[in-house]
């Protein structure tokens, strides 16, 4: 009797613990704005680099927000200042869009291409990246980005090139061969 206690008892903790973990599901799907919602949310936080609003970049984000991309992660204030700090070391800039945005309820997922040209050496990139976004109170608090860190440095020298304007995480014109994979 002692051990159907006990694994009632334990069961019971299993049981609530799923209830409990499935309010919060169900509470952070109905904090979660609609895909369409969503991607005007996301677009608007994009766009902003290109026009350099940065008010509308920086309502656009949580006062929590973590940005993660290759090499670091920024809160708040670090992002708003890498902000600021591209309208002076960038020109030019241009936010290609890719025409999809699939979620799970809970996380966003689209692509992008960055394009820019460095001030200081007058040299032209465009980056496509993977992002994906999470909101909380109908702000961006998590942002994580994904891009081929080397890939920028590689058109600046003139080794690859830039394919501007189409969303891709390598430029569509280089096509990978095995004599070129090392």
């Amino acid at each position: 009797m002692k051990v159907a206690k006990l694994i009632l008892a334990r069961w019971g903790v299993v049981v609530g613990l799923m209830t409990f973990a499935a309010g919060s599901v169900v509470s952070l799907a109905a904090a979660s704005p609609s895909e369409a919602e969503a991607k005007s949310l996301i677009h608007g936080f994009l766009s902003a680099w290109e026009s350099g609003d940065a008010e509308t970049f920086a309502t656009a984000l949580h006062p929590d927000v973590v940005f993660a991309y290759p090499g670091g992660r920024l809160d708040y204030g670090a992002l708003t200042a890498l902000f600021t700090s591209y309208q002076k070391e960038k020109t030019d800039i241009k936010i290609y869009f890719a025409d999809f945005l699939i979620s799970d309820g809970d996380r966003y997922v689209t692509a992008y291409q960055f394009a820019a040209t460095d001030v200081e050496s007058a040299e032209r990139f465009a980056v496509g990246t993977g992002i994906v976004c999470r909101f909380a109170d109908g702000k961006l608090i998590e942002v994580k980005e994904y891009w081929d860190s080397q890939l920028a440095s590689l058109q600046k020298s003139g080794e690859v090139p830039l394919d501007e304007g189409i969303v891709a995480p390598w430029p569509d014109s280089v096509w990978l061969r095995p004599d070129t994979i090392d």
